[in-house]
């Protein structure tokens, strides 16, 4: 919406007819913005619920049914679900990060905690022996005749899910409250948070801890990632907590506590003179992402038949700001797609083109920093800013065509559907190694996500020179 102001229609009149047209466009589409009581303008609404349909059918119909007819291979369902843990941890980090303002470089210690403490169950419960004490394999070949008091409330599954969540929420305010009340904020927040978990990892990767080692912890019940019935149930309820965590932090979001949130990453100064305690809203959104993180940690081991001491490391945690960074922070669903865009391409390039992943993923940082720093969110952002003024089905294809591209190149090597033609390699002089054609598309693609950003950017300048127009902050920074 846009603010009152007096002169409004005496600058409208004396602006030349384009002006008055780009006025009177961009008022439109301020008026569909909203942050929570506001409905949208009908073709975005529209817009909206009818790609949230989509997915869910997609993600809760098609994917099951392609995997149930032999379509979709049980191992790409697999790697889906280990994606969609990720994702989860990524809707906190976005919670901290993109709400909260808070670089949190320590989600991986979370997400291992969760991880573990389920690994554990898992243990106790998988390939036990008389032969090895009834006591998991590498206690007894650590010369371990018993199993650790700390480990036996860990048989009962009810006691290990509640510990998945209740140990890293409960660190997170332990810890938190110890930074932020000392009012460290900014790169002194993340130094100290990366410092943590280079600690913890040192520490979970030491014998004595009785928690496997360098070597982490598995031989869990087989059937996890053998078995299509657990494979397929398994994705389903990962599938079901990603939309739980979701629902849960856009409940947050579209609050007043929401918009607390939101002013401490603004304007955290004016809120003590209004008499609010900002570490404490700070404190509250560590403490749900660390959950989160331990949510998503939780269903991990079960989907993966290991969890070691190095998906906690501190490589590991900034992996998951990049994906949040790609997807765009401060609207939800970009940190869960830029888990699965991100993912999904280390996984494949990791197979076809190892040595070029280290490059690719540098790359990505770096685009995201210089060319679209809202990520793919920006991008959708333009798409429903000119679905609402109506700027015509050219414009809204060209803005549309990038993010579709990488969508379905994510969907489809995802689900291992890519046609042969893509699979086909091509040989460029630069390289040295044959490049298959998927990835070229995706690269001009990503070319034009970042195209499409700068332009947008630069309209926004153009429209901030007409006169009487007051531009209102990007939609992907206060929407949820």
């Amino acid at each position: 919406m846009l603010s009152p102001d007096p002169s409004m229609s005496g600058a409208t009149a004396s602006a030349t007819p384009e002006e008055q047209d780009a006025i009177a466009s961009r008022e439109a589409f301020e008026r569909s913005r909203t942050f929570v009581t506001r409905m949208p303008d009908p073709a975005v609404h529209y817009l909206r619920r009818s790609m949230l349909v989509s997915v869910l059918l997609f993600g809760f119909v098609l994917i099951p049914l392609l995997d149930l007819l032999g379509v979709v291979p049980d191992y790409k369902v697999n790697l889906l679900s280990k994606y969609l843990c990720f994702a989860i941890a990524a809707l906190g980090i976005d919670l901290v990060w993109g709400y909260t303002g808070l670089l949190s470089l320590c989600q991986a210690m979370f997400f291992c905690i969760g991880g573990y403490a389920m690994a554990m169950h898992l243990s106790l419960k998988g390939d036990v022996r008389p032969e090895y004490n009834n006591i998991p394999q590498f206690m007894f070949f650590n010369n371990l005749n018993a199993l650790p008091a700390f480990w036996k409330p860990f048989s009962s599954l009810p006691f290990s899910i509640v510990m998945c969540l209740l140990l890293p929420g409960a660190l997170a305010t332990v810890l938190g409250f110890l930074i932020l009340r000392s009012r460290l904020k900014g790169v002194y927040f993340a130094i100290v948070t990366q410092a943590l978990a280079w600690g913890a990892w040192l520490l979970i990767s030491r014998n004595e801890m009785l928690l496997g080692g360098t070597n982490g912890l598995t031989n869990f019940y087989k059937p996890f990632t053998t078995t299509r019935s657990w494979i397929l149930g398994l994705y389903l309820l990962t599938l079901a907590m990603l939309v739980v965590a979701y629902l849960i932090c856009r409940a947050i979001v579209r609050s007043r506590l929401g918009r607390v949130l939101v002013a401490v990453r603004d304007r955290e100064s004016r809120l003590y003179f209004a008499g609010y305690t900002p570490y404490t809203f700070k404190l509250f959104a560590f403490a749900i992402g660390a959950m989160l993180a331990g949510l998503g940690g939780m269903l991990y081991p079960t989907q993966m038949g290991i969890i070691t001491p190095q998906d906690m490391n501190v490589e590991a945690s900034i992996f998951m700001v990049i994906w949040v960074a790609s997807g765009g922070r401060g609207r939800l669903w970009g940190a869960v797609y830029g888990a699965l865009l991100v993912k999904v391409l280390q996984s494949s390039l990791s197979s076809d083109l190892p040595s070029f992943w280290p490059f690719v993923e540098g790359g990505i940082f770096i685009a995201v920093v210089l060319f679209f720093p809202a990520g793919f969110v920006g991008v959708w952002s333009t798409l429903e800013e000119q679905v609402a003024t109506r700027a015509g089905a050219a414009r809204i294809a060209v803005t549309a065509l990038p993010l579709g591209i990488v969508s379905l190149f994510v969907l489809v090597e995802a689900l291992g559907l890519e046609p042969a033609l893509l699979q086909r390699a091509v040989h460029l002089p630069l390289t040295g190694t044959p490049v298959p054609v998927k990835y070229l598309i995706v690269v001009f693609a990503l070319m034009g996500v970042a195209t499409a950003y700068m332009a947008q950017r630069r309209n926004d300048r153009q429209a901030r020179a007409i006169p009487g127009f007051t531009p209102r902050p990007a939609i992907g920074r206060t929407a949820a």
